[in-house]
């Protein structure tokens, strides 16, 4: 895993694709919908990786209900178990090490993102703790096969706003100091023997400069300055084997991104892919030897350029048999074993094997097998192209309804702002679409991977012209029929929680009703309270936001909030918030509430005591869902899935009293 050389943003909300375990024989197929626990519940299988020598298969999967990581020997499934027992909130994110047996993984606390990092022997089963959760956050920083006892972690236990970096040694679970960063670089990337090779240092104009590790002087150096411009569309993403080249994606006398090699011995610069459309957003290298192997872009769908001939001849013989988009998710090391993900709009998702070797793909493994019976009913994805009241074009997907209730439409916010909505399967559109609702997903300005120039067209836009592209697609929507203008939801999490927020307030009338999901409702107060380690994000975020610290930045924050403007808020409003989240805290939940409250406008507020950024836990999932899809009834009058089981089996609170 690499280290980005900027700093997390306003990250979206993550959406579980969990599904849920294998129906029983004797179930019948419900007639009338496919089953939120089919969409929502817990995965029968999922994050599968090969262990770098080829002898293993690890994934993630529920044991006594709560998803584990399981492994098993390679092509001896008889042989999988559960290596890890939690019983709690369940294991998300791991990555195998070059020690033979062992990977690490990682956990937080109900949600507050501060995660703590475990080794694991999946042969032995012996778990120790490296770095203890719920204080401080942790994670991989470089792995690597020419150093297998040792891996690279970042931890900001010395200062909260800042990373540094020490050497786990996989044996002794000793760490010893590798970087200590004192001069507070935004981030670091390493080479395979973990030699610092280039950093990054955020600047008060939101600008970053670049720095060169010099092994004589043992010292970061100067290099190049990356213009505010361009900091949210260039950065390092990977650095040579040996340390001799860095590849960048670059938008910098360009208005797309493109890959870029950096050859850091001569200063030389190759741009070797690019998109006039989109930016370069993807790569992938051979895990031994480092070569390119292919980079995408993105516009309405991914497009591939490849770098090396014989993985191109695979991956285009696999796309033909299958007829769907795949992506390579794992590699063993000596890249001839594959974990394929194949993404189809419409179709079960399903992962496979493949043996470059033998070009011997196997039979696939459901995400989730219980859709395999709901497959007639998916719908499929279409994208579309909205143009905006400015000019601009704006990448969107439509999912119309399987059985319409009406002309009833879910415009579907994605988080960020700063992130994207993609062609693909996606169960929320199926699920909205299942209960007869058609779905709209809008790349709005601020979007990623369209160009530096439609991103930076979204800076101090939150609430203006980022919500013109959304009330430009309704528009579009109710123009070619696909949405009664009276019958159209706004729903989203995090900033598009923030657009549900804005939905009710700034265009009141616009909308038949808004769910915010993890939404700030106090630009403010978001600002003031994002966590520690962002701080190097902070200059960037008051360019793009609005800058707390002076009298106009205050004003402009002021007015684009939507609890400034709660007594325009005419149309229902539901509300849901984990209680520990780090990057919209729970009193954005909590004002806007009390505010409507004070005000006497009817709203519904549900509390998530053991979450955070979204709903990670299956039956927190299931819950919030099932509180939607009742609410979304009341409204649109779409088919409802009864709800007490899911919503009694999840941690919901009913906020009724002011917090």
């Amino acid at each position: 895993m690499k280290t980005a050389l900027k700093m997390p943003l306003l990250a979206a909300l993550v959406f579980s694709m969990s599904a849920c375990q294998t129906l029983n024989k004797k179930e019948a197929v419900n007639a009338e919908y496919i089953p939120r626990e089919v969409l929502f519940g817990n995965p029968d299988i999922t994050g599968i990786k090969i262990s770098p020598d080829g002898k293993y298969v690890t994934y993630l999967s529920a044991h006594k209900g709560v998803l584990n990581i399981w492994a098993q020997e390679f092509g001896k499934p008889e042989t999988a178990k559960p290596v890890t027992h939690d019983t709690k909130r369940g294991i998300f994110r791991y990555n195998w090490t070059y020690t033979p047996g062992v990977l690490i993984f990682s956990q937080d606390v109900a949600g507050d993102e501060n995660f703590g990092l475990y080794t694991l022997n999946v042969t032995t089963g012996e778990i120790t703790e490296i770095t203890k959760p719920g204080k401080v956050t942790s994670q991989i920083a470089e792995t690597s096969h020419l150093r297998p006892q040792e891996v690279v972690i970042m931890t900001n236990e010395r200062d909260p706003k800042y990373f540094d970096y020490k050497i786990l040694n996989l044996a002794t679970k000793a760490t010893t100091d590798l970087f200590t960063n004192t001069d507070n670089y935004a981030g670091i990337m390493f080479d395979k023997n973990f030699h610092p090779i280039i950093a990054s240092q955020s600047n008060k104009d939101g600008s970053s400069t670049i720095f060169l590790w010099n092994a004589g002087s043992k010292k970061f150096v100067k290099k190049t300055v990356v213009p505010f411009e361009d900091s949210m569309t260039s950065s390092a993403v990977d650095v040579s084997h040996d340390g001799s080249k860095v590849y960048l994606l670059d938008s910098r006398k360009r208005d797309k991104a493109a890959l870029v090699e950096w050859d850091i011995k001569s200063d030389k610069s190759t741009v070797i892919a690019s998109d006039e459309r989109s930016d370069i957003q993807g790569l992938q290298m051979h895990p031994q030897t480092g070569k390119l192997l292919w980079a995408s872009s993105y516009y309405l769908k991914r497009d591939i350029q490849f770098f090396d001939k014989d993985f191109q001849k695979h991956f285009e013989n696999i796309e033909k048999k299958l007829n769907t988009e795949i992506n390579v998710t794992s590699m063993s090391l000596d890249g001839n074993q594959w974990v394929l993900f194949a993404d189809s709009t419409d179709k079960p998702v399903a992962f496979y094997f493949y043996d470059v070797k033998t070009e011997t793909l196997s039979q696939p493994l459901y995400h989730t097998k219980s859709m395999i019976p709901y497959g007639d009913r998916l719908s499929a994805m279409e994208a579309v192209e909205i143009p905006s009241r400015d000019g601009y074009q704006l990448v969107s997907y439509l999912t119309l309804a399987r059985k319409p209730a009406g002309k009833s439409m879910v415009l579907l916010v994605h988080g960020g702002p700063w992130g994207r909505d993609d062609y693909g399967y996606n169960p929320y559109h199926q699920w909205l679409a299942d209960r007869g609702y058609n779905v709209l997903s809008v790349n709005f300005r601020a979007s990623t991977g369209f160009g530096k120039k439609f991103l930076n067209a979204g800076d101090k836009q939150w609430g203006r012209k980022m919500h013109d592209d959304l009330i430009d697609a309704v528009n579009w929507a109710v123009k070619n029929d696909y949405a009664d203008p009276k019958q159209i939801v706004i729903m989203g999490g995090s900033y598009g929680g923030y657009a549900a927020l804005a939905g009710v307030t700034f265009t009141p009338d616009t909308f038949a009703a808004a769910v915010d999901i993890v939404g700030p409702s106090n630009l403010e107060t978001l600002l003031a309270t994002v966590p520690p380690y962002w701080e190097s994000f902070r200059a960037n975020l008051y360019q793009r936001v609005g800058d707390p610290t002076t009298a106009a930045g205050k004003k402009l924050l002021k007015e684009r909030s939507p609890l400034t403007h709660v007594n325009k808020i005419k149309k229902p409003l539901l509300i849901l918030q984990g209680a520990n989240d780090p990057r919209v805290k729970k009193a954005e939940a909590d004002q806007i509430y009390n505010a409507m409250v004070a005000k006497k406008i009817p709203v519904e507020y549900v509390l998530f005591p053991d979450e955070g950024h979204g709903f990670a836990k299956a039956a927190n999932n299931m819950g919030a869902n099932a509180i939607t899809e009742e609410f979304l009834q009341k409204y649109l009058k779409g088919r409802l899935e009864p709800i007490e089981a899911q919503v009694k089996a999840s941690s919901a609170q009913f906020i009724t009293t002011p917090q």
